[in-house]
């Protein structure tokens, strides 16, 4: 595991974490006047990891074992998930 730019690492890893969640929130909420918002998260899912993948992946590959990255990656993915789709309830009950 590489350790150099740690909080470089972090910082870009928490501002992949957020546009992910804006991704997440604008795709499926804009997409939902042509498709069902179930479909229209698919779409915004699809963006988001595509960004992530994109951005932050080759740096993931050299800090952590594959077991490990993918471990730590579904947790921060459907943590993503999980904040826009209350962000977005959030919009809709106002």
């Amino acid at each position: 595991m590489r350790r150099r730019g740690g909080p470089r690492f972090l910082i870009r890893s928490v501002t992949v974490w957020c546009v992910m969640v804006v991704v997440l929130v604008v795709v499926p909420d804009t997409l939902e006047r042509w498709m069902p918002l179930h479909v229209a998260r698919v779409f915004g899912w699809v963006l988001a990891s595509g960004i992530w993948v994109a951005i932050l992946e080759r740096e993931w590959q050299e800090r952590f074992a594959p077991l490990l990255r993918f471990s730590l990656q579904i947790v921060i993915w459907l943590s993503a998930a999980f904040a826009a789709i209350w962000i977005s309830d959030q919009f809709r009950v106002h």
